[in-house]
């Protein structure tokens, strides 16, 4: 099985002296990878390039298809220990492991109130111009209470608590 870690550009091509659009990718122990690939490979197994931070960025049956770049590592697996789902969620990969990427539900929650915030400003906004040139409705200067009264909501909410979070309601 291919190991192949932390790659780095080793050296450019000369043609003449003129450089070609070509690049070789050495690993942390000054492994050629197209040497590696073309000895070891033997077209059974697929691959998964793990990013400096420990996640998967690409995956593909053929090696020639994943994105190399510095710092990327490489791992040859066999194709049923790729996890069904690694298309729709983050995984990384440790010591022959594919561990899935759980957010915080801190994070996830921080993430929903910005979004709601972001939301509310754009409702907010037209409603509060209309009041600043004096040409607001009874209407209007009611759904801007309703609105502002949602963003102070918001502000105010406890997302320690998560994910069990009391949302306001979205005024209507």
């Amino acid at each position: 099985m291919i190991t192949f870690k932390n790659i780095k550009i080793s050296k450019q091509v000369l043609e003449d002296g003129i450089p070609l659009p070509v690049m070789y990718f050495e690993d942390e122990t000054g492994q050629d990878w197209y040497t590696l690939r073309d000895k070891k490979w033997q077209g059974e197994n697929s691959f998964i390039a793990v990013g400096a931070d420990g996640f998967i960025s690409t995956w593909s049956d053929n090696p020639n298809f994943l994105t190399l770049s510095e710092g990327v590592s490489i791992y040859e697996i066999r194709p049923e220990a790729l996890p069904e789902d690694v298309s729709d969620h983050p995984y990384s990969y440790e010591n022959g492991e594919f561990l899935k990427f759980v957010q915080p539900a801190i994070e996830v929650a921080a993430q929903q109130k910005s979004t709601l915030l972001s939301q509310a400003a754009a409702a907010i906004a037209p409603l509060q111009d209309a009041v600043d040139v004096d040409d607001v409705t009874d209407e209007e200067l009611a759904s801007l209470k309703a609105w502002k009264k949602y963003r102070v909501a918001l502000n105010r909410l406890d997302l320690s608590a998560a994910p069990v979070i009391d949302w306001p309601a979205v005024p209507e």
